[in-house]
């Protein structure tokens, strides 16, 4: 404070001078005024250096101000740097204290890590176990499905083979009893040709009456058969779609289980790798001292 005093009063003297320079030569300047308008009376004269002299006033004030400003942020500034020396040996023994602490954890960890990688191998081998019988299990799926498989395509191939032997045979039927019914009617004709008159010809008449009902009949019983056997043939065709469908659903499933298969092999042995990288770098890590190691600048 002495120091802000004895500034003040240096800066005070030269405020002082500057301000008596001033003065002189707004005093000259307003003696110029006051000559060229004689006519507007004092008034005016007299405000005008009273506010010439508010202003100096003000200035000289805030001035003062600024230097105590000064001072005092001086004065905070020293007391800050002293306090934060202080928080940095506080904050440097907190963390010493919390790297022991940290010490002591990171061994009960270790030991807990231990524990937990004798219970992992056990459990790991029991997992690997399970995940082989389920691949034992998912393979004896896979061969069971291909037999039925195979089965199936083979039931399948001899009810198509003997569908189109029947559709076949009746096919030969019909046109062998269309030919015969043909042959009938030719003979027919030409005995009612040669005989036109007479008992003979009236019994003629009649037997042939009574044989084109009897190929009547047999005919329209061959077209209902042709019928039943065309919409059997169809049935049967619609049937082999089917089954065909059924066929490349049953091997897009075998093949999908080859995949799951495969997937849990893979499974596996990425399974058995990680856990022998596991059991080696934690036997690598509880060799090394390194939960013993200090940071750096402690």
């Amino acid at each position: 404070m002495d120091w802000t005093h004895s500034q003040d009063q240096s800066w005070r003297g030269r405020d002082y001078v500057t301000g008596r320079e001033d003065i002189s030569k707004n005093t000259g300047h307003m003696t110029d005024i006051r000559s060229d308008e004689t006519e507007k009376g004092p008034p005016l004269q007299t405000h005008t250096l009273r506010e010439y002299e508010q202003h100096l006033n003000d200035l000289k004030k805030e001035n003062f101000s600024l230097k105590l400003r000064i001072y005092f942020l001086e004065e905070r500034i020293q007391q800050k740097y002293e306090d934060s020396r202080e928080d940095v040996y506080k904050r440097n023994i907190e963390l010493k204290v919390e790297v022991e602490s940290l010490k002591q954890e990171l061994q009960e960890k270790e030991q807990v890590l231990n524990k937990a990688l004798t219970a992992a191998e056990s459990l790991t081998n029991h997992n690997e176990s399970e995940l082989q019988r389920r691949c034992d299990e998912r393979q004896q799926e896979i061969d069971h499905m291909q037999e039925i498989l195979q089965t199936k395509i083979q039931l399948l191939q001899e009810e198509a083979k003997l569908a189109r032997g029947e559709a076949e045979r009746m096919a030969c039927l019909a046109d062998s009893e269309s030919q015969r019914c043909a042959t009938l009617e030719r003979k027919m004709k030409e005995t009612m040709e040669t005989e036109a008159s007479g008992p003979l010809h009236q019994k003629i008449l009649a037997d042939k009456d009574r044989l084109i009902d009897e190929l009547t009949q047999s005919l329209h019983s061959k077209e209902v058969l042709i019928t039943t056997l065309t919409d059997e043939k169809a049935h049967l065709h619609e049937r082999v779609g089917e089954l065909e469908d059924q066929v490349q659903d049953i091997s897009a499933s075998l093949q999908q289980k080859e995949r799951d298969s495969e997937f849990f092999q893979d499974e596996l042995a990425r399974e058995k790798l990680r856990i022998e990288q596991e059991m080696q770098v934690c036997g690598s890590d509880s060799g090394c001292n390194f939960f013993g190691c200090q940071p750096a600048g402690v």
